[in-house]
């Protein structure tokens, strides 16, 4: 039982950790092995990363032309940590609330029409939509969990109450 909750706390803090983050210029991520070593990558916005089969982490890198799989099973932690700032003002930034929501999400400071994608946690797409400027979006459809908001500019992190 201890285990398999272990299990998916790393996969949320894997999620998003490394989901997040990403959407910065440049991300270093360090993961380190149960058996004490570690790998560490610089990950750019053209990079992937993503689970395959849930049973491996899959980081493909465009700049270095590889592609790393490593099994779950043998990751301890996995560390993210941006290396260049961004250049987008904080104020401009997309934004949701309330957050933790119930029903009706809000999202602000959109620059004309963008297309919006809702993800459970693991990785399904919950939901699809095209948003400009501040727009309520119901949610009550959506079970209750965490979720990443995806638009064309940034990933957010939403609670469903």
């Amino acid at each position: 039982m201890k285990s398999s909750i272990k299990r998916g706390l790393l996969l949320i803090t894997i999620f998003l950790g490394i989901l997040v983050p990403l959407a910065a210029q440049s991300t270093q991520v360090v993961v380190k092995m149960n058996n004490g070593s570690e790998q560490t990558f610089y990950m750019t916005e053209e990079d992937l990363m993503y689970f395959e089969d849930n049973t491996k982490l899959v980081i493909e890198q465009v700049v270095n032309t590889r592609s790393v799989k490593i099994p779950l099973a043998d990751i301890r932690k996995i560390t993210c940590n941006e290396t260049e700032g961004t250049t987008e003002n904080e104020e401009t930034k997309p934004s949701l609330f309330p957050n933790p929501v119930h029903d009706v999400l809000v999202i602000k400071n959109l620059s004309g029409e963008q297309t919006m994608s809702i993800y459970a946690i693991d990785g399904r797409l919950m939901k699809s939509m095209e948003v400009r400027g501040d727009q309520d979006i119901d949610i009550s459809d959506l079970p209750m969990g965490l979720y990443l908001v995806k638009t064309p500019s940034c990933t957010l992190k939403m609670i469903k109450l």
